[in-house]
């Protein structure tokens, strides 16, 4: 009988193992590098928006330039924008507590060199001659603070 190479099986089995390990090792190869590059695409993205919204912060500038009470609850606050950039005044609190009752100037846009007066209902008791700090923050998260005695 002639010797023939499909009916020798010696060796066939290492062969089959070792390609299937390079398979399995190529598949996985493939899988890690798929995953690792969406994982650092997604989070250079994150990081460039984080760094935008810092550099937006950079440029917005307030100042609370007057606060005035009308003795009957309502608080009035004149805000200057003298930043690069225009800005929207987002909350205003009073000894830490949040003003929720806004009557105007909450979400007004506030253009470059601007003055925007914010009323509101104060949300806590106004009584003469006590010191208050009364706290503006916008949307990017710039914030005024003074002190302002009634």
């Amino acid at each position: 009988m002639i010797p023939s190479f499909f009916h020798d099986k010696r060796g066939v089995s290492e062969v089959v193992a070792s390609l299937m390990m390079i398979v399995l090792v190529l598949i996985a190869s493939v899988a890690v590098y798929s995953y690792s590059v969406n994982t650092f695409g997604s989070s250079s993205s994150s990081n460039q928006l984080n760094t935008a919204l810092k550099e937006e912060q950079a440029r917005e500038r307030l100042s609370i330039i007057a606060v005035w009470w009308d003795n009957a609850s309502q608080l009035n606050v004149t805000v200057l924008n003298y930043g690069k950039i225009e800005l929207v005044i987002d909350a205003v609190y009073v000894d830490g507590v949040h003003a929720s009752a806004y009557i105007s100037g909450k979400g007004d846009t506030l253009l470059r060199g601007g003055i925007a007066a914010v009323r509101f209902a104060s949300p806590v008791s106004i009584a003469d001659g006590h010191t208050y700090e009364i706290t503006a923050i916008t949307e990017r998260g710039s914030r005024d603070v003074v002190h302002w005695e009634a």
